[in-house]
């Protein structure tokens, strides 16, 4: 369906952070490409048109680093941009409707808590499910109830064979045991754009992230 056919992209997934106390979207970003982040998500709930400078910069940013970038939410902001997909909530658009809005070959990810969720939605436009979260976080005001590594590696089985990626407090000492339930990739925020030492914590992640051969989500 899309041109990102390796699953190795969902790997390093970093969400930018628009209320981090210290550190702009623009450099989250750029700091987590430096480490090696494998897609970016620009995320902003409160999004607005003087915003819009920024956004066109990270998506330009991307482009030249070669790494997917993709919008929450916004479908038409992403179409605007030309970004390489979309992911959506529960409460936003049809995935069907987003794939006929930003064509054949775009990204579009579904944001699914649990399998009630998942047996309501319609994932054959999807090429991703994310889910969480799988950790306590503090990031999201809105997050629904922890799910564990025992509800990620559920929804791994039933998505199958979409790629699951897990979100929700997710650090590079519990990503390890993510992928371990077969997830694709971890999406982060937090611990990188509210990091004592954002640098650091990238690296830390990525190495958390690295792949070393094979599937990447078979479960042991």
């Amino acid at each position: 369906m899309t041109k990102y056919s390796s699953q190795n992209i969902f790997r390093f997934y970093f969400i930018t952070d628009d209320a981090a106390p210290t550190l702009t979207p623009m450099e989250q970003v750029r700091i987590a490409l430096d480490a090696g982040a494998t897609l970016i998500q620009y995320r902003n709930k409160s999004f607005d048109l003087a915003r819009y400078p920024e956004a066109h910069a990270i998506r330009h940013l991307c482009r030249r680093r070669a790494t997917p970038f993709i919008v929450n939410d916004h479908v038409l902001l992403a179409k605007a941009l030309d970004a390489d997909g979309v992911h959506l909530g529960q409460e936003d658009a049809s995935p069907a409707l987003v794939r006929d809005i930003m064509g054949r070959e775009a990204l579009v990810g579904l944001s699914v808590s649990n399998l009630k969720e998942l047996a309501a939605s319609d994932p054959a436009h999807c090429d991703y499910i994310g889910t969480g979260p799988i950790f306590a976080t503090g990031t999201k005001a809105d997050a629904k109830a922890v799910r564990g590594l025992s509800g990620l590696r559920k929804m791994v089985l039933a998505a199958s064979p979409l790629p699951v990626v897990g979100i929700g407090g997710i650090t590079a000492e519990n990503a390890p045991d993510c992928f371990r339930q077969g997830a694709a990739g971890v999406a982060v925020i937090s611990c990188i754009s509210r990091s004592a030492s954002p640098e650091e914590a990238a690296r830390r992640f990525a190495a958390a992230c690295a792949w070393q051969g094979g599937d990447p989500h078979v479960i042991p």
